[in-house]
C-alpha cells in the first residue's frame, strides 16, 4: 500500500472538583506544564511533532503527520501518555495529599456534553468530493463501528459508537453539532492543488490498540482503492444514517442490518467483507498482511458469536463486559455504577483505568510495546514533515510554527519556510 499521511485529534477531559470549585481550569494548567517542559518544541508543537492546544475549553492533542496505520497507532498512544504526564504534574504541583485530577479519553460526559475525536487522511485532490466519497466510502464508515466503536452509555442506553450516535446526516460542514458522516472541511495544510484533507468526525476515542489500527488500516486501504478506481460494485445503501442509528443500539449481531437500494438487506459484516476482498489485492508487506488477517479474524469472531475472543480486540464489546462485571461486584448497588464503570474504562491513569486493568489481566490483546510508545513520545517519525519541523526548531530561532509554515529568525531577518509536502523530510536548501 502507498504511504498516506494521516493523523488524529482528541479532546481530552480533565476534571478536579478541588480546582474547578476554585475557578481553576486543569486543562489550562496541564497545557502550561507541557509547554514549559522538555517535551515542548516551538509554538504549540511538541518534540515528537504533535500539537497540543486548548480547544473549546478542552486540552486537545493532534498527532504529528504519520505515513501508515502502525505509526499512527504509536503516536496516538504516545499522546495518551503525554496528557497523563501533564495531569500528574499538575496534580503534584497544585493538589494536596489524596486529591486527584481525573483525565479521560472519551467522547461524552454523563450530562450529554460531547468531545471531539477526529481522523484526518490526505487524499488526492482529483477524486470527486463529495460524490465519490458518499458512494464508495460511506458504507464503510457507517458499518465499521462493529470493530472500531468505543461503546458508551447515552440517554440510558448502551451504544456501540458514541460519535456515530451523535451523527445526524451524511454530509455536513459543522464540527460541533449537526455533524455528518462526511465533513466538508478542507484544510490540507499543504499544497491544496494536490491534496484534500478528509476530516472525519464519526470515529470514537479508542483505548484499544487493535481498534485504532483496524480503523486506520481499513480506511487507508479503501481510500487507495478509491483513488485507483478499484471499488466497483460497492453496496449502495438506501439510508445509511437511519440504519446506522438502528444498529448502534444493538449489541446482538443478529439484529444488525442495512437496507440496500432495491430493498435487499445486508449485514455490516457483509459490507466489510466486500471491502476486505477488494483490499486483499493491494496489501504487500508483512504488517499490512497481518492487519488484513486481523480484520478477517475479527469479522469471523463477531459472525460466530465468539464474544470473549472478539472482546480482546473490539472495544465496545470489552467495555460492555467490563461494565457488567463491575456492576455484578457492586455490593452497595449504586444506581450510577454502570455509568461510573463506563467512564472509568477510559481513564488515562494506568492505576485507575478499567482498560489498563483488563490489559494487565490478559483480557485485551496489544499490538505495540511500551518501548514503541516511549520512543514516539520524544521523537517524530522520520519519514514525514514532522521530522523536518523538528530539525528546523533545533537549528533556528523559531518565531512561529504551523503544520506547513515555519517563521524563523535568520541573520536578523524573519524568513518564512513553506512545507507544502507532508511527506517531505529533508531540509535541503529550504
Amino acid at each position: 500500500m502507498r504511504r498516506r499521511v494521516q493523523g488524529t485529534e482528541h479532546e481530552y477531559t480533565l476534571f478536579s472538583s478541588k480546582l474547578h470549585d476554585r475557578g481553576i481550569d486543569p486543562h489550562v494548567l496541564a497545557l502550561a506544564s507541557l509547554h514549559q517542559s522538555n517535551l515542548h518544541s516551538a509554538g504549540e508543537f511538541l518534540v515528537n511533532g504533535s500539537r497540543a492546544y486548548l480547544d473549546v475549553g478542552h486540552m486537545e492533542l493532534s498527532t504529528c503527520e504519520t505515513s501508515n496505520p502502525y505509526d499512527l497507532l504509536k503516536y496516538e498512544k504516545a499522546g495518551e501518555k503525554i496528557v497523563d504526564w501533564a495531569r500528574k504534574t499538575v496534580e503534584e504541583k497544585y493538589l494536596g495529599e489524596g486529591q486527584r485530577i481525573w483525565a479521560y479519553k472519551n467522547n461524552t460526559s454523563p450530562d450529554g456534553t460531547s468531545y471531539g475525536s477526529h481522523e484526518n487522511y490526505l487524499v488526492k485532490r482529483e477524486v470527486d468530493f463529495p460524490k465519490r466519497f458518499q458512494d464508495e466510502i460511506v458504507p464503510h464508515l457507517v458499518s465499521r463501528m462493529i470493530f472500531s466503536g468505543a461503546g458508551d452509555i447515552l440517554e440510558g442506553k448502551y451504544v456501540l459508537s458514541p460519535s456515530a450516535y451523535l451523527t445526524s446526516m451524511v454530509i455536513s460542514g459543522n464540527t460541533m453539532h449537526g455533524t455528518g458522516v462526511l465533513n466538508t472541511r478542507d484544510e490540507p495544510h499543504g499544497d491544496g492543488s494536490r491534496f484534500r484533507r478528509l476530516h472525519l468526525l464519526i470515529g470514537d476515542a479508542l483505548m484499544n490498540e487493535n481498534g485504532i489500527l483496524l480503523r486506520h488500516f481499513t480506511t487507508t486501504a479503501i481510500l487507495q482503492l478509491m483513488e485507483d478506481n478499484l471499488l466497483k460494485g460497492v453496496p449502495v445503501l438506501e439510508d445509511p444514517v437511519r440504519d446506522m442509528w438502528k444498529n448502534i443500539e444493538q449489541t446482538n449481531p443478529d439484529k444488525w442490518s442495512f437496507e440496500l437500494k432495491g430493498g435487499k438487506k445486508i449485514t455490516p459484516m457483509g459490507i466489510q467483507r466486500f471491502y476486505l476482498e477488494k483490499v486483499e489485492c493491494i496489501v504487500k508487506d508483512d504488517g499490512e498482511k497481518k492487519a488484513l488477517k486481523m480484520w478477517d479474524n475479527v469479522l469471523g469472531l463477531i459472525e460466530n458469536r465468539k464474544t470473549k475472543d472478539a472482546a480482546r480486540k473490539v472495544e465496545w464489546l470489552d467495555r460492555y463486559l467490563a461494565i457488567k462485571e463491575y456492576s455484578d461486584k457492586d455490593a452497595l448497588k449504586d444506581p450510577d455504577v454502570e455509568m461510573t464503570a463506563c467512564k472509568r474504562y477510559s481513564e488515562l491513569s494506568e492505576g485507575r483505568s478499567l482498560y489498563h486493568e483488563r490489559v494487565r489481566a490478559g483480557l485485551i490483546d496489544r499490538i505495540i510495546t511500551d518501548k514503541d510508545i516511549a520512543k514516539a513520545i520524544t521523537a517524530p517519525p522520520q519519514d514525514t514533515r514532522a521530522a523536518l519541523r523538528a530539525r528546523i526548531a533545533d537549528d533556528f530561532e523559531v518565531e512561529s510554527m504551523d503544520w506547513s509554515r515555519v517563521t524563523i529568525k535568520d541573520k536578523g531577518y524573519s524568513r518564512e519556510i513553506v512545507l507544502n509536502d507532508p511527506l517531505e523530510n529533508e531540509r535541503g536548501e529550504l
